[in-house]
C-alpha cells in the first residue's frame, strides 16, 4: 500500500521554487526510507488564493488529516504554524517523522 505524506517545513522568507525544491527533496528521502512509492498530500497554497495566515493553517490541518504519515522538516520547531501542526499531529494520534540531518526519527 501506498503511504500518504503531509510534509511542514518552514516557508517564511523562501520562495516558491525553494519550497517545491524542499518538499520533492524531502518526498524522496522519505520514499528511501520506507523503500516503497509515496504520495504527497499537496501542503503548499498559492499566493494567489489570498488567504489569511490562519487560514493557511486550517487549510494545512484539514489536509494533514488525509495523511498516513506527517513529516516534519529540520527547523520545523522554530516556525509558529510548523509547531502547530506538529502539536495537532502528536494529539490527534498521526504517524509522525522528523528530520535530522540525513535520517528520520519516528514519534509515537
Amino acid at each position: 500500500m501506498t503511504k500518504k505524506i503531509f510534509i511542514s517545513l518552514p516557508m517564511r522568507d523562501k520562495s516558491r521554487e525553494e519550497i517545491l525544491t524542499a518538499q520533492t527533496n524531502l518526498l524522496e528521502r522519505v520514499s528511501d526510507y520506507f523503500n516503497e512509492c509515496v504520495i504527497l498530500v499537496e501542503t503548499f497554497l498559492d499566493e494567489e488564493q489570498e488567504l489569511t495566515p490562519l487560514e493557511c493553517l486550517g487549510e494545512s490541518l484539514k489536509r494533514m488529516s488525509r495523511a498516513d504519515y506527517v513529516v516534519f522538516a529540520e527547523g520545523y520547531e522554530n516556525a509558529r504554524g510548523c509547531r502547530i501542526e506538529y502539536n495537532c499531529a502528536r494529539d490527534y494520534g498521526k504517524k509522525i517523522l522528523v528530520e535530522h540531518g540525513n535520517e528520520f526519527q519516528e514519534v509515537f
